[in-house]
């Protein structure tokens, strides 16, 4: 493990792998530890450097109190400067996906491009509530078998979990044992998604799964819209864990969009 010191009581826990003049740089889903990329970002680091973080309510990194997005683009932004590198193509997952659009929004000078996947923001996910109260439920009474079972539901394209279950499990592993920061509460209020969805003017590679519940290809559409000269990768079969469940397609895909 290896931490950069920050300002506002922030211990950023990061790992660096690889090596090249590409680098980029992964934002990570909601509460998800920088684990969750997995063999993704090992395979991606043969051909570049790759840098990951977790960000102030997940994995090890310390903080208390209120963030925002703000917040976690302007601590990549100093990890980015901490490591002595020039520039990095901004790869956000999800709500890593809303950081990734801030910090190239705001960081312009840091971002050569950007590859955005399953994020949403401007439209509200496909209607799931009772199957993540139940999801809830399974995780509170240690159920392991209806919890697996019902995440597959909500975030993974149909029969993912049967077609691959050694890479569903490592997926599912990683999801049990992290543990959100309590202590660390996200205002999600401070930056709504019309200050940066969409606004970025580097070159953008949108890649989402047709079956996506979450980040939905409703806002993929919107976001291909709103970015001019953006490429939109609408991928069949894929859930909101697109970056996992078609693992080898994505890591086509941004190595081809590295060039």
């Amino acid at each position: 493990m290896t931490t950069l010191p920050l300002a506002k009581r922030v211990e950023l826990n990061y790992q660096v792998d690889g090596a090249g003049e590409t680098c980029f740089l992964l934002f990570n889903g909601a509460g998800l530890p920088l684990e969750f990329w997995g063999s993704l970002a090992t395979r991606l680091s043969e051909s570049a450097q790759v840098i990951r973080f977790d960000q102030r309510n997940a994995g090890a990194t310390h903080f208390e109190g209120e963030f925002t997005l703000n917040d976690i683009a302007a601590d990549a932004a100093n990890l980015v400067v901490h490591l002595g590198v020039e520039s990095v193509i901004a790869v956000g997952h999800a709500w890593g996906g809303r950081v990734a659009q801030v910090f190239a929004r705001d960081y312009p000078h840091l971002v050569q491009k950007q590859v955005i996947c399953g994020t949403g923001g401007q439209f509200p996910p496909v209607d799931m509530s009772t199957v993540q109260l139940e999801l809830r439920e399974a995780r509170r009474d240690d159920d392991r078998k209806s919890w697996e079972k019902l995440l597959a539901r909500l975030y993974c394209g149909t029969g993912f979990m049967e077609r691959e279950p050694d890479l569903f499990r490592q997926i599912a592993d990683v999801i049990w044992n992290s543990r959100a920061n309590s202590k660390a509460r996200w205002d999600s209020q401070a930056s709504p998604s019309a200050s940066y969805w969409g606004t970025a003017r580097v070159p953008t590679l949108l890649v989402y799964g047709e079956e996506d519940k979450n980040g939905t290809p409703k806002n993929a559409r919107d976001l291909h819209e709103r970015i001019e000269g953006s490429r939109l990768e609408m991928l069949p079969g894929a859930g909101h864990f697109v970056v996992r469940e078609e693992e080898a397609k994505v890591l086509a895909l941004l190595l081809e969009f590295a060039g």
